[in-house]
């Protein structure tokens, strides 16, 4: 197999779905200059694995579920230099987003590829990549990673260098100007949603059986509770369930307020100018969100563990309540995220390719 990069990331029930659902995007946009990807994921319980078929990228598996401690590390590392071996010829990137691999993964596969990216936004491990790619807001970004890259590694960092799927470029360029008025709400907490926001933000709509408020609540093909949300979304009127869509940009540009978590999805959110209250689900999402939120680009409600169906029917009442403060949110995330021509969103591909 020739002219192709290896992609290394997994999604699960725990894991969540923001692995691969970024690299897709970034996949989506090699395709364009005619470089294949070849995804390798764990057998994991909501590994996405047929959706990434779908999505026309061919998928090698390896059968673990166990978590990577150090020696399945090795086994991992070991797996992947097989699939390149059969693949017959040398990957002109390994690209691999994964919490649990660092340098220790990375010097076993580095001799197998021509080069290696490492997307991360932990700060909190050493890796041997040719360019680190960081789509978090974090004051001091470059400082974090000083002494856990080579010297001479690339650093892409801050959500200008968000991979997004083309749809999302095509909204921004012709998104509306928001009147702060809510009329459309959306609620998305991520394609797994473990932490279950997505029954906690539901059950405050039914506490507050709002007429003129048209609902889109979305969740993954993994989620574990569609059918009782579905129950739920079934006795509220205007209040419509999807699950696993391909066009979230839509979704996202078309609402007057979301809903959400931390992570990706925030900064999708940003990138289009819907402004948004934001659960932190996990620790590593506690950072950006703070900060975020001091930029007046979020409301941050805290930790999905303080928060119940109370919490999220407040913040819909004050966003309702608040026309003038919610175009001011969208204002400041349409200049966080950089969003106009100088913006950097969707160049990573073409980074690789000019390296």
């Amino acid at each position: 197999m020739d002219n192709y990069v290896l992609i290394r990331a997994d999604a699960s029930n725990k894991i969540g779905t923001g692995h691969i659902m970024r690299c897709l995007a970034l996949a989506d946009d090699l395709k364009h200059f005619q470089i294949d990807s070849v995804f390798i994921c764990r057998t994991l319980r909501g590994d996405m694995s047929d959706y990434i078929k779908q999505r026309g990228y061919r998928v090698y598996l390896r059968d673990s579920q166990v978590d990577l401690y150090e020696a399945e590390v090795e086994s991992d590392a070991l797996f992947t230099v097989k699939i390149i071996k059969e693949l017959g010829s040398m990957p002109k990137w390994i690209i691999v987003d994964h919490y649990s691999l660092d340098e220790i993964w990375e010097s076993q596969v580095r001799p197998y590829t021509q080069k290696l990216l490492v997307i991360d936004d932990l700060a909190n491990r050493k890796h041997q990549a040719n360019i680190l790619l960081d789509q978090n807001l974090a004051e001091n970004a470059a400082l974090r990673y000083k002494e856990l890259v080579p010297e001479q590694c690339g650093l892409l960092l801050g959500p200008s260098y968000l991979l997004l799927r083309p749809a999302f470029r095509l909204e921004r360029n012709r998104l509306r100007k928001r009147t702060g008025t809510l009329r459309r709400l959306l609620v998305f907490f991520g394609g797994s949603d473990p932490t279950n926001e997505t029954e906690k933000a539901v059950d405050a709509l039914m506490k507050l059986n709002l007429d003129n408020l048209e609902t889109d609540v979305i969740v993954g093909a993994s989620y574990e509770h569609k059918a009782i949300i579905q129950k739920k979304c079934d006795l509220l009127s205007h209040t419509n369930l999807h699950v696993q869509v391909e066009n979230m940009a839509n979704y996202i540009a078309t609402a007057d307020f979301a809903l959400g978590a931390g992570g990706v999805a925030m900064w999708e959110r940003c990138y289009l100018g819907l402004p948004s209250s934001v659960t932190i689900v996990a620790e590593n999402q506690k950072n950006s969100v703070s900060l975020a939120e001091r930029l007046g680009a979020v409301w941050n409600l805290g930790n999905h563990n303080e928060i119940n169906s109370a919490h999220y029917a407040d913040m819909i009442n004050r966003a309702m309540n608040s026309p003038e403060e919610l175009k001011e949110i969208s204002t400041c995330s349409l200049e966080l995220m950089n969003s106009d021509s100088k913006s950097n969103i969707g160049r990573v591909a073409e980074v690789l390719l000019g390296n």
